[in-house]
């Protein structure tokens, strides 16, 4: 794994479908497998000490608790390191081979992922489970990005966001500002516009990609002194905040908190497809791994898959046979962060992943963990 980096007060790094006549729509439920780790009784995650030691959430059976090595390549340094990992293994490659992945973030946003684990041999199937709509405040954003007042900082804390940015950056005359994100994935959308000058203003990635850690690292500049010298009239720093409607409001309360006037504005949401291709959903259904990469990717495929816990027989849910017959139907689940292993925590889904570190890396890394396990067990029922 990568070690936690320091805050990076600089340029960011240069940047380097479902189809078909026949869908289904969203079915109702069925259920569960779970893996190595339990909540207790105070609804607090345990923590399994492994060679990752990453945390989990999961309800209902555990199986065994088979800890795998840990994957070398797969945080450290997300493609260069994928042939130095199958020359240490010596597998050629093959140690995946015959794993199904499955994909769901929304049209264009897999490749990366995608070319990472069919590296290693694993397949990959692209299923967007959300696309995004046009926020109440979208139209309001390049007026308030050629504001003559200024900010202190432009937050951004997802690729989608940084998106958005860009759009109304280019339509309110490309207005130099300084911009703060969340990670280095989301710096890459803008890199280029650093890359080429039109963008010369500080930039900022905290040293994780997380609103916690980007509010606790965030450099804010002291309160503007209001003339006169009277300091109860201080103007404090200007953030602005344009995100997805279904954000939390952590960055925002944070920074307040901290000081900062920030005015958020909800220039896009994302929403839970409805519907997808037949033939998709069932090579979907076989997968061994599932990933989410927010909380409507989990509600969509709640709905879509029909793998709900409340399918299962009353009185198994928590532990026994029936239970962990039940759960046997369910994939893994390898999620992006915190938020979505919440949001599978708040309606039982079990079996679910996530890394320490937020990000691509450590999302891969989580994927490969979960495959791990599920070759440790084969292994030992071998």
């Amino acid at each position: 794994r990568e070690p936690h980096k320091t805050p990076r007060h600089d340029r960011p790094p240069q940047a380097g479908a479902m189809s078909g006549a026949s869908c289904v729509a969203a079915s109702p439920a069925r259920p569960a497998r779970s893996l190595m780790l339990s909540l207790g009784n105070g609804g607090a995650p345990s923590k399994v000490v492994g060679a990752t030691c990453r945390r989990r959430y999961c309800r209902g059976p555990t199986l065994g608790a088979a800890t795998s090595p840990a994957p070398t390549s797969a945080t450290a340094s997300g493609h260069d390191a994928v042939a130095d990992a199958t020359d240490a293994r010596g597998d050629g490659g093959t140690k995946y081979a015959g794993r199904r992945v499955v994909l769901t973030r929304e049209n264009g946003k897999n490749g990366d992922m995608k070319t990472r684990l069919e590296a290693r041999g694993i397949e990959c199937v692209e299923m967007p489970l959300i696309e995004t709509a046009v926020g109440a405040d979208r139209a309001a954003l390049p007026a308030a990005l050629a504001d003559s007042t200024g900010w202190a900082w432009v937050c951004i804390t997802s690729p989608e966001a940084a998106a958005v940015f860009l759009e109304a950056w280019r339509t309110a005359g490309r207005p130099d500002v300084p911009v703060a994100c969340v990670g280095t994935g989301t710096a890459k959308i803008i890199a280029p516009e650093y890359a080429s000058g039109a963008l010369t203003a500080p930039t900022f990635t905290p040293s994780r990609a997380n609103a916690v850690t980007l509010v606790a690292e965030l450099p804010l500049p002291p309160p503007e002194s209001a003339e006169g010298g009277d300091s109860s009239e201080n103007r404090p720093p200007r953030v602005l905040y344009p995100a997805s409607a279904n954000a939390a409001t952590t960055l925002q309360d944070g920074l307040a908190a901290r000081g900062a006037a920030v005015t958020r504005l909800n220039t896009y949401s994302t929403e839970r497809v409805t519907s997808v291709a037949v033939d998709v959903l069932a090579h979907a259904m076989r997968a061994d791994v599932v990933t989410f990469g927010s909380p409507s990717a989990v509600k969509a495929w709640v709905q879509l898959s029909g793998l709900a816990p409340a399918a299962v027989p009353a009185g198994t849910r928590g532990g026994g046979a029936d239970a962990a017959a039940a759960a046997a139907h369910h994939p893994l689940y390898a999620c992006i962060g915190r938020t979505s292993a919440k949001a599978c925590h708040k309606i039982d889904l079990p079996g679910v992943l996530f890394p320490e570190d937020p990000g691509l890396d450590g999302w891969e890394g989580t994927v490969l963990e979960a495959l791990d396990s599920l070759l440790v067990g084969e292994e030992g029922q071998g």
